[in-house]
């Protein structure tokens, strides 16, 4: 009885000390321009396994939308002309993407872009149980990226706390 009491109390500290709290994974900000919520970086796959596409929100009451930066990699110098969240029964496009930066990085390209989605859309996709893909368009083709289930499965309830904090935020 004592072992499993024990190691019961092993996994449970285990636990608390290695999951990530909400809080770590957002700055909440009073700027002049309205409150600015920013969710740091998260990682979405790509489809094929060779890329990854590094990201992260930003929210500004005043504008009630959504800026999606990304690091888009690409083994050539491209332009990215659009990006799509893709939900299983729908999709939200961003027909004009901002670059910010292009740099030569080993092999391949990192493409720093700005795309802004409505706030509906964002919040939509990213609590939601199965992971959005976002899909990026670019003249060289088409990359897909997701994020495994499980991966997800431990990221969206915390979406999900943050954007009810827009939310709450945007009835003051």
């Amino acid at each position: 009885m004592k072992k499993i009491f024990f190691t019961l109390l092993i996994v449970c500290l285990h636990i608390s000390v290695f999951a990530e709290k909400t809080e770590d994974m957002y700055v909440m900000r009073l700027t002049t321009q309205g409150q600015l919520f920013f969710i740091s970086e998260n990682i979405f796959t790509s489809t094929d396994r060779k890329f990854e596409l590094p990201f992260d929100i930003t929210y500004l009451n005043s504008t009630d939308s959504v800026s999606i930066k990304m690091t888009v990699p690409h083994h050539t110098l491209t332009h990215v002309d659009s990006v799509a969240l893709v939900l299983e029964d729908e999709a939200y496009m961003c027909p004009v993407v901002y670059s910010i930066y292009k740099e030569k990085d080993k092999k391949q390209w990192i493409h720093r872009t700005d795309c802004t989605f409505r706030y509906e859309a964002v919040k939509k996709s990213m609590i939601q149980p199965t992971a959005p893909q976002i899909v990026v368009y670019t003249e060289a083709g088409t990359q897909y990226y997701t994020m495994p289930q499980a991966q997800w499965q431990k990221l969206q309830p915390h979406l999900v706390e943050i954007f009810m904090l827009i939310d709450a935020s945007k009835r003051l």
